[in-house]
């Protein structure tokens, strides 16, 4: 969008020293004669600028049913509290963001603080007036019955030539030619930091300040221009101290700090704090660190909350019943696979396309073929078995194994860690008739979840595909998984999880060693932070499972511990009490195998 569709703005320098000064700006009121009109249709009214009510409005009210058989509509966003939908007019491209109340608590919170679209116009229009970039309202449409708010409507004019931030940064800067790319990631920073630093100054807060709602376009010079969304979460402080800018940096940085290099997010805190005119600013080196604490604490919030999305209902995972079963269900899953699993879990092992692979005294194990997202897929379906009378009284006090797979998969998810994405749990019980004491307790437990086509466990490719290589191609891969299994496992535990079953058949590889993943989730725990021992624990239990194939030595197992420090084995690094303790547990392990004449695996 050209800047003259923008409202004035003031330079750069002005805002500053409006904003130092804690000068309230004189702006006109939004949604007010002269400038906007008012129009009544039905019980909405309207209000409208620029000519745009001509535009916008039919006899019976917003013309989106017309757009929309027109093909001209676009469903941008959609979920149970707002809908954004994209419109081509001739005009030009135009944003309507209808905002729903799903819940009472939505109602209410639009009887208490105003619409969310008049709050979005309102702030767009301060917002602007501190120099930066942001969505131009031509309409406001307000539902009310007997005076109260209901579901409103704003309009806003495209702006085109623009990405969102954090498309651009993950999808296309990575495919950017150096120098070109590390010149726009130092850009970027700086453009960023200077925004961020105005709107502190100004005493504003972005309560879900995050890429996505940020916008990113290029002027003629190739230098970044940001554009800020969603002015609803906008909030106004009288001063935006350091410690609250550190809070508000950390929802930022929660992006940027799995994306983006150590030296990007400090060339940022170097420039936030000089772009500031808050009185005593801290060190920047001070500063950063504070920024990382609160962005680890932060997303350890955020990940426990992602983490509980697979127990009920959301926009991710619904759950269904039927007769004695009860299942979680991926929404990925289609409703009539979802639905016949319920009905009857068995039949997974009994289809056209079922393929048993393992049926055991505790679990049975079989390949299927389930409708996901509309198109055939391969799927692992495992049943746990009921081995003791007792496991459905202990289901009681502690998760049944599925359930625990279930749980641990969407921790993973939550956290960026690779594993084959669950589809749906299910729990079968017996009827009263069958089992008047336990009959509302879980027997017979199943997880489905996708096959990782064109994978090997790890055992398998030690034993079968390394052998095969010749000897300096062999070596290589060797090294090559080595540090990709040790980052994979550095990652799990910096992100406070651990599995007390890691054994190289629990990990999958694609067929030339990379892209490492885990399976067989039911001993991964969650503690933050990680207690050292359970490091250890891990680290050995995988060492132990992994020297038992041959062309695998301790020093492999070094160069592994090697790459799974942040130290590395560097002079300053405590590396070798760790690698000791490693030792003695691999030694524990062995021993204990022996004595229960277990193998090794």
């Amino acid at each position: 969008m050209s800047t003259s569709l923008h409202p004035p703005r003031l330079s750069r320098t002005s805002a500053r020293a409006h904003a130092a000064a804690g000068v309230e700006f004189e702006l006109e009121r939004m949604f007010k004669p002269p400038d906007w009109s008012w129009t009544r249709v039905d019980d909405i009214g309207w209000w409208h600028t620029g000519g745009w009510g001509r535009e916008l409005l039919g006899e019976s009210g917003l013309r989106l049913d017309a757009w929309r058989a027109e093909g001209r509509v676009e469903v941008v966003k959609a979920g149970p509290h707002r809908i954004v939908y994209r419109v081509n007019l001739d005009r030009g491209p135009i944003y309507i963001k209808h905002f729903l109340i799903p819940n009472r608590r939505a109602m209410l919170r639009q009887w208490i603080r105003r619409g969310k679209g008049r709050n979005e116009g309102k702030r767009s229009r301060l917002v602007a007036s501190l120099g930066v970039p942001t969505i131009t309202p031509v309409a406001l449409g307000e539902r009310r019955r007997r005076g109260f708010l209901f579901e409103n409507y704003l309009v806003t004019l495209g702006i085109e030539e623009t990405t969102p931030l954090d498309e651009f940064v993950e999808r296309i800067l990575p495919d950017w030619p150096e120098p070109d790319r590390s010149r726009t990631r130092r850009l970027l920073a700086e453009a960023l930091a200077a925004m961020t630093a105005r709107l502190h100054d100004a005493g504003l807060l972005h309560q879900d300040f995050h890429p996505g709602n940020l916008l990113v376009r290029f002027t003629a010079a190739g230098d970044p221009e940001l554009v800020m969304l969603d002015l609803d979460a906008l909030r106004k402080s009288k001063q935006v101290t350091w410690a609250m800018a550190s809070q508000n940096l950390a929802l930022l940085d929660h992006f940027f700090w799995l994306r983006s290099s150590r030296v990007d997010r400090w060339r940022f805190v170097k420039a936030y704090v000089a772009e500031r005119r808050a009185a005593d600013p801290p060190s920047p080196r001070a500063f950063a660190r504070g920024i990382e604490t609160e962005t680890r604490n932060w997303a350890e919030r955020l990940w426990r909350r992602w983490g509980k999305r697979c127990r009920g209902e959301n926009k991710y995972f619904t759950t269904l019943a039927a007769g004695l079963c009860w299942a979680a269900v991926s929404r990925d899953l289609d409703p009539e696979a979802a639905a016949a699993l319920v009905a009857d879990p068995d039949s997974a092992f009994d289809g056209p396309t079922a393929e048993l692979i393992k049926d055991s005294r505790t679990t049975t194990v079989a390949l299927g073929t389930l409708s996901v997202k509309g198109a055939p897929a391969r799927v692992v379906v495992k049943r746990f078995n009921l081995r003791k009378w007792i496991d459905p009284i202990l289901s009681i006090f502690r998760p049944s194994q599925a359930w625990r797979s279930w749980q641990a998969g969407q921790h993973l998810v939550a956290r960026g860690i690779p594993t084959p994405r669950n589809l749906a749990y299910i729990a079968r019980r017996r009827s009263f008739r069958q089992d008047p004491i336990g009959w509302f307790l879980p027997r017979e437990t199943y997880l489905i979840t996708l096959k990782e086509e064109n994978a090997v466990n790890l055992a398998t490719y030690l034993s079968q595909v390394l052998p095969a290589l010749p000897e300096p191609q062999r070596r290589a891969r060797t090294r090559d998984v080595i540090e990709s299994i040790a980052r994979l496992i550095r990652t799990l535990h910096d992100r406070s999880l651990s599995h007390r079953d890691l054994k190289a058949s629990n990990i999958l590889l694609s067929p030339d060693g990379g892209n490492p993943m885990l399976i067989d989730l039911v001993g991964v725990t969650l503690a933050h932070p990680l207690p050292r021992h359970r490091r250890v624990r891990d680290l050995a239990r995988l060492a132990a499972s992994a020297l038992s194939f041959p062309g695998i030595g301790r020093t492999d197992v070094l160069r592994f511990l090697r790459a799974y420090r942040p130290g590395g084995l560097g002079s300053k690094a405590d590396w070798r009490s760790f690698w000791r303790a490693v030792d003695r547990a691999i030694g524990r392990k062995r021993d204990r195998n022996e004595r229960r004449g277990r193998p090794l695996s």
